[in-house]
């Protein structure tokens, strides 16, 4: 309940009719993942969709936790199905970003239609230098970060700031990535008087894999910064949603 995504995940179960679960709702028995049931029955659980990375696998000295102690054995083994099973996430590598133009063209032999956000991999010593040549114009992010957290907006963080990710990067490149800083659009929003005044928005489309091929669909979801001057959109960062109308 904690989580900023717990919200959609309630939405989605009760639409589609599956329990919603946490690590507390779950017990191994027998080698089996269970859930308790109504009445105190515990029912089996034969299929999970994790909302878990990897890295909960392991605590800060490497131990497994609680969540590895109680789903890695019956997957491993065959007991359970994980719909997106650990290591799957491979995307969410923000050093990703860095190759993805090169990956089109290696294995599709296409060029990209549309380009990405320009992405240095700090771990590459010539990528790390030209950032630091224009580090004004960057927006350093961790790789495995999630929801705006310890990123940097060099030309609006302090010299502090900037100075701090600086000898970070230099202690640990391969663990920072750096992008040009995005003009987010301005939209008119709703703020807490009632009034409306602008707000920095991006827009996030989806694909669906669908019938071997991917499927867009029209809109999307727009994200809102709700604080004025703003270019972090990320809900977990105080951001919000706004509707996304398509016209034809």
């Amino acid at each position: 309940p904690q989580s900023s995504a717990y919200y959609e995940h309630e939405q989605a179960a009760r639409r589609l009719g599956l329990p919603l679960v946490t690590p507390a709702d779950l017990e191994q028995r027998d080698g089996r993942i269970v859930r308790r049931g109504r009445r105190k029955h515990w029912v089996a659980v034969d299929v999970l969709y994790r909302r878990c990375n990897e890295d909960h696998l392991r605590d800060d000295e490497g131990n497994p936790t609680a969540i590895s102690r109680l789903l890695l054995e019956p997957w491993i083994e065959g007991r359970l199905g994980l719909s997106n099973g650990f290591g799957t996430g491979v995307a969410d590598d923000k050093a990703v970003h860095a190759y993805v133009e090169d990956m089109i063209r290696f294995y599709l032999d296409e060029e990209p239609l549309i380009p990405s956000v320009r992405t240095l991999d700090l771990a590459d010593d010539g990528h790390r230098r030209h950032a630091f040549e224009e580090i004004d114009k960057l927006v350093i992010k961790p790789r495995n970060g999630q929801g705006g957290s310890g990123v940097v907006i060099c030309a609006h963080a302090s010299e502090e700031d900037v100075a701090r990710i600086i000898a970070d990067v230099e202690s640990d490149p391969s663990a920072y990535v750096a992008q040009h800083t995005i003009a987010l659009s301005q939209h008119p929003t709703v703020i807490d008087d009632g009034s409306l005044a602008p707000r920095h928005v991006d827009l996030r489309p989806f694909a669906f894999a669908r019938d071997g091929g991917y499927v867009v669909p029209p809109g999307g979801l727009t994200r809102v910064a709700l604080e004025e001057g703003s270019l972090v959109v990320n809900s977990s960062r105080d951001g919000g949603g706004k509707d996304t109308w398509v016209l034809d």
